[in-house]
């Protein structure tokens, strides 16, 4: 009987750690690694008139958060995904990425 008992506490303790550590991954946003900066990745469209030149591409995909130039954390944002300047924009504070034949704007985060 302590036996059962002690597989039930210790399933329970478990299953609580792997649902706190889901949760805690999801609460990162995602993002994208370019020029030593991060952007994060939004649904606003841009029309192809606005796109600039080509400046890179994704290379890897990574958890929580990129840390590498070309990393995404979206699997939105697949490897070979690729990354322009948006006309008329500071690439350091914005930047489009092509995702199935759209183009999404990726804002710069933090400082």
């Amino acid at each position: 009987m302590r036996m059962i008992i002690l597989v039930l506490i210790m399933s329970f303790l478990l299953a609580g750690c792997s649902v706190q550590n889901k949760e805690s991954s999801s609460s990162y946003p995602s993002a994208v690694a370019w020029n030593n900066s991060l952007y994060g990745y939004s649904i606003e469209e841009i029309s192809i008139e606005e796109i600039g030149k080509e400046i890179g591409k994704i290379k890897r995909q990574t958890t929580p958060m990129p840390k590498k130039n070309g990393d995404s954390n979206d699997l939105r944002i697949p490897i070979g995904s690729i990354l322009y300047e948006i006309k008329g924009k500071d690439p350091n504070q914005a930047i489009a990425i092509k995702v199935d034949d759209k183009y999404f704007k990726a804002s710069k985060l933090g400082p």
